[in-house]
């Protein structure tokens, strides 16, 4: 059996050789010897242990089916096989059948007696096996500049395919590192010429690792230009996707008002989904930080508009603590007048009371006078003492009251101390009056 050279060739005894041989004589020929060392180690990699690359086994290659429902892509297939399914828009897949072929043939011909020229032709397959992978890896760091143009040439056409195999996406990560900048648009050029497909590589777990490391080496105007356009398309699947949350934010940090502004209307137009979402909070808590001017002063007024709402979401509440937290007089007034009625009702929610908090801790005194003011007034007052989360604002509101308000509250305390020492959220507050007397 020629290439497999684990066995020793019996096949020029004849049969009624063995006849009256046993079981155990006729295993006792085999050369198992060999296996005792692999067949191939790869270029440099001949002692210690490979390094960890990802597995192909039980790993998905859809992605969730209402991302891709929301971007008109349920039949897109994303992993490399021998026929496009909806990738044409990144180069043919041609060299995908030579894989198995090759991958077969490791042991008859180990990729380090060999250099890139020699596989010319075949190195978009090889670059989707672990071995090919580490290969080429090295021969970019190591091998003249001629070799990585060769391997740009090959890997170009297929590099969509790539960036989401669990071997290729590392030598299309290495190529962008060391490419010219030409070679860089190219790789750009036909990433972004599908904007659709584009988003699909941003939001997949593998796609993203290429994405990222591109657009961390992107620097002209044009090429900044042309990987915004095409995120636009995709912007709040994006911002509420853990893959895609990196490559907004990069954006918003690190790019020119100029280039992001048209990410930043999309993101005006959907701030209320977004803020609601558990990655998009997030996201938006970084627009807010990273936009300037009249794009900054139209999306806090959007944010501030749904406040009541937004107030009483588990995400939601987050983005306008952030808010609070910025100390702008302006946009703070803007908050407590959208709040002013609905003080005792926020108290006495999971998230509103939260919310209420901060008012309490942001404003100024005048401002969380005028809180506590209508907590006072309202019928329900005594019942904040004893409640799961009216008990921490009343807390609070102890703590930054002053003069009148200050001693109302704490008569209120000492007219239902019986009550509260029978009750687990009661007891808290009697707990905070404590220390507190103890510090004056």
């Amino acid at each position: 059996m020629e290439g497999f050279g684990y066995f020793t060739d019996t096949t020029s005894q004849t049969p009624s050789s063995y006849s009256d041989q046993s079981l155990e004589s006729a295993f006792s020929r085999l050369n198992v010897s060999s296996f005792s060392q692999p067949p191939f180690s790869g270029v440099g990699y001949s002692s210690g242990p490979a390094p960890k690359y990802p597995s192909r086994r039980n790993e998905p290659t859809f992605l969730d089916d209402g991302v891709l429902g929301r971007l008109g892509l349920e039949d897109c297939w994303v992993g490399g096989s021998g026929t496009d399914h909806g990738f044409g828009g990144f180069g043919s897949n041609s060299n995908s059948n030579l894989h198995s072929d090759i991958a077969t043939n490791w042991s008859q011909e180990p990729l380090n007696s060999l250099s890139v020229a020699d596989l010319r032709g075949k190195i978009a397959s090889l670059a989707k096996d672990q071995y090919g992978c580490r290969f080429f890896q090295k021969a970019m760091d190591d091998e003249p500049k001629e070799f990585t143009d060769m391997i740009f040439a090959e890997v170009v056409e297929n590099v969509g395919h790539l960036t989401l195999d669990p071997y290729g996406n590392y030598v299309v990560q290495k190529l962008v590192e060391v490419c010219s900048e030409e070679q860089r648009t190219q790789i750009l050029l036909r990433l972004t010429k599908n904007p659709f497909l584009f988003i699909t590589l941003c939001l997949h777990s593998r796609g993203t690792r290429s994405v990222q490391k591109l657009m961390k080496k992107i620097s002209t105007r044009d090429q900044i230009s042309l990987f915004v356009s095409a995120l636009s398309c995709g912007v709040v699947d994006l911002s509420m996707n853990i893959n895609g949350q990196h490559i907004i934010e990069y954006c918003l940090k690190n790019f020119a008002d100029k280039h992001k502004r048209c990410l930043l209307n999309v993101m005006i137009d959907n701030c209320i989904s977004i803020a609601k979402d558990k990655v998009g909070c997030c996201v938006l808590q970084q627009c807010i930080d990273y936009c300037y001017g009249e794009t900054r002063g139209r999306l806090i007024a959007a944010i501030i508009g749904e406040a009541l709402s937004l107030a009483q979401d588990r995400y939601g509440n987050y983005v306008l603590q952030h808010l609070l937290g910025l100390r702008t007089p302006q946009v703070t007034s803007s908050l407590l007048r959208q709040f002013q009625g609905n003080y005792m009702f926020l108290s006495c929610g999971k998230y509103g009371s939260n919310v209420v908090e901060k008012c309490l801790l942001e404003s100024e005194e005048e401002q969380s006078a005028d809180i506590i003011r209508e907590l006072c007034i309202s019928p329900n007052l005594s019942m904040l003492l004893m409640h799961p989360f009216g008990n921490y604002v009343f807390q609070t509101a102890l703590s930054v009251s002053k003069g009148l308000a200050h001693a109302f509250l704490l008569n209120l305390v000492q007219q239902y101390t019986p009550a509260l020492l029978s009750n687990q959220y009661g007891k808290r507050v009697l707990s905070w009056r404590e220390r507190s007397l103890r510090r004056m």
